[in-house]
C-alpha cells in the first residue's frame, strides 16, 4: 500500500454541482505510475550523456582544458587555483582549435579559468585521482551530476503540479534530452554542480512557500518555528554553495532573499478570512528576518573566498573579475565585434545563434546540428 502512494497518481474526487472537464483528468488515465517514466527518462538520459562523455574527441567543448586544469591543480596538492597574466593565450587557443587539439600540443597552458570559484573542482578532484587523471572519468563525475539535477527539476515541477504528471514529465524530459544541456552536461565544467545546488534551492524554496500557504488556509496548523529556521538556513547553505561554485549563482542570492520576504511580509493577506488581515509593519519585518536566516550562512559560506581573492588580486576584487579582464587581452569581444560589423548585425547573428546554440552547437560552438 505504501508503494502505491510514491507511484500512483489519484484523481481529485469530483465535487457535486463542479464541472469538471473530462481533460482535467486526463494525466491521470494514461500515466498512472509517472516515477517509472521517470526512472525511464533519467537511464535514457544517464545513456545519452555517457555515450557524449564517451565518444567526444578531448577538449572539444568549451573551456573543458582549463576547469580540467583547475582539477589536476588541486590533485597534485597545489591548493586552490590562482589567476595569473600568462594563464590565456589568444594565438596559442586559436591554433589548437584550428588543428583539432592534436596530442603534440599540450593544453597546459590554458589557465584562465583559475579565478572561478571551487567547490566543482574540489568535489571533481577525487574522481580524477580515482581515474589517474581520465579526461572520461571526470566527464562521467558531471554526467553524474546530471542526474541528480534531472531528479531535483522533477522534484521542483511535481511540488508546484502535483495533479499534472504529463506537464511535469514532459518537462523533465525536455530538459534531460535537449542536445546542448546533454552536450554539456557530459563535458567538464562547473554548470552541472551550480545547477544541482541551484535546483536544490528552488526545490527548498518552493517547499517551504507551500507549507506557508497550507498554513495560511488551515490556521489551526500553526507551522513549527524551529522547522521555518531550519528550512531558510538549508536554503541559504544551498545558496552559498551554488556560489562557492559559479558566478552566476551570485543572481540567486537576492531573488530567493525577496521572495522569502515577499511571502511572509504579504502572508495575511494570502488566508482565507483576508478581509480581517492585512500585511503590516510586524510581518515585514517577520520577512526582513526570514531573509537575513538565508543570507547570513550564504555569505558566511561565501566570505572566506571574497577574503582570499581580495588578498591575491589586489583592490576589491573579490570575485576575480577584474584579474581576469586583464588576462584575457586579445579575446573576442562583443564591443569589438559591434564596431566592426554595427548594432544591426549583431543583433541579427545574436538572435540567431542564441537560437540555435539553444538546442545544439557542439565543439567550441563550431560543430551546428
Amino acid at each position: 500500500m505504501a508503494h502505491a502512494d510514491i507511484t500512483t497518481v489519484h484523481r481529485a474526487p469530483a465535487q457535486p454541482g463542479v464541472y469538471r472537464p473530462i481533460s482535467a483528468n486526463l494525466d491521470s488515465y494514461y500515466i498512472r505510475r509517472p516515477r517509472r517514466i521517470l526512472l525511464l527518462i533519467v537511464l535514457g538520459y544517464l545513456v545519452a550523456a555517457t555515450l557524449f562523455a564517451v565518444t567526444t574527441p578531448a577538449w572539444q567543448n568549451p573551456d573543458e582544458p582549463a576547469h580540467y586544469n583547475n582539477i589536476a591543480y588541486i590533485a597534485a596538492g597545489n591548493g586552490l587555483p590562482v589567476l595569473h597574466p600568462d594563464a590565456y593565450d589568444q594565438a596559442y587557443i586559436g591554433r589548437l582549435l584550428a588543428e583539432g587539439f592534436p596530442s603534440e600540443l599540450t593544453v597546459d597552458p590554458l589557465r584562465y579559468e583559475a579565478y572561478q570559484p571551487p567547490l566543482y573542482y574540489v568535489a571533481a578532484t577525487p574522481f580524477y585521482l580515482l581515474g589517474d587523471g581520465n579526461l572520461v572519468v571526470v566527464r562521467l563525475f558531471n554526467v553524474m551530476l546530471g542526474a541528480f539535477a534531472i531528479l531535483l527539476l522533477y522534484a521542483g515541477m511535481e511540488t508546484v503540479f502535483p495533479t499534472k504528471p504529463l506537464l511535469t514529465l514532459g518537462a523533465t524530459a525536455f530538459a534531460a534530452f535537449l542536445p546542448m544541456h546533454v552536450a554539456i552536461n557530459a563535458s567538464v565544467n562547473n554548470d552541472g554542480l551550480a545547477e544541482v545546488l541551484l535546483l536544490a534551492a528552488m526545490l527548498a524554496l518552493l517547499r517551504w512557500m507551500k507549507r506557508r500557504f497550507d498554513v495560511a488556509n488551515h490556521p489551526g496548523a500553526l507551522p513549527s518555528p524551529r522547522r521555518e529556521w531550519r528550512s531558510l538556513l538549508v536554503l541559504g547553505v544551498l545558496l552559498g554553495l551554488g556560489m562557492a561554485t559559479k558566478i552566476y549563482a551570485y543572481v540567486a542570492l537576492p531573488l530567493a532573499a525577496g521572495t522569502v520576504l515577499l511571502t511572509v511580509w504579504l502572508a495575511p493577506a494570502a488566508q482565507l478570512d483576508a478581509g480581517h488581515h492585512r500585511p503590516s509593519r510586524r510581518s515585514f519585518l517577520d520577512g526582513i528576518g526570514a531573509a537575513l536566516l538565508i543570507a547570513l550562512p550564504a555569505v558566511l559560506i561565501i566570505a572566506p573566498l571574497w577574503l582570499r581573492n581580495v588578498t591575491i588580486y589586489g583592490g576589491w576584487d573579490f570575485l576575480g573579475l577584474q584579474m581576469h579582464d586583464r588576462v584575457v587581452v586579445g579575446q573576442p569581444t562583443t564591443a569589438e565585434w559591434i564596431a566592426r560589423e554595427g548594432f544591426i548585425n549583431y543583433l541579427e547573428r545574436a538572435m540567431g545563434f542564441t537560437f540555435r546554440s539553444f538546442w545544439g552547437i557542439f565543439g567550441w560552438m563550431g560543430v551546428f546540428m
